[in-house]
């Protein structure tokens, strides 16, 4: 059994960085791989909509 069978419906793509990892260990709504990435995605979510 090769990873891509194993892995294919419960890797989710990082938002921020874009590394793929299982959904049980992403955070901020399954959008975020890890805390700095979840940061990241909340500054730009935050803050780009004063910046227009």
């Amino acid at each position: 059994m090769s990873a891509h069978e194993r892995f294919s419906g419960r890797l989710r793509r990082c938002r921020q960085c874009g590394i793929r990892v299982p959904r049980s260990e992403m955070v901020y709504g399954h959008r975020a791989c890890s805390e700095d990435c979840a940061n990241n995605l909340w500054f730009k979510e935050t803050f780009d909509a004063f910046v227009d």
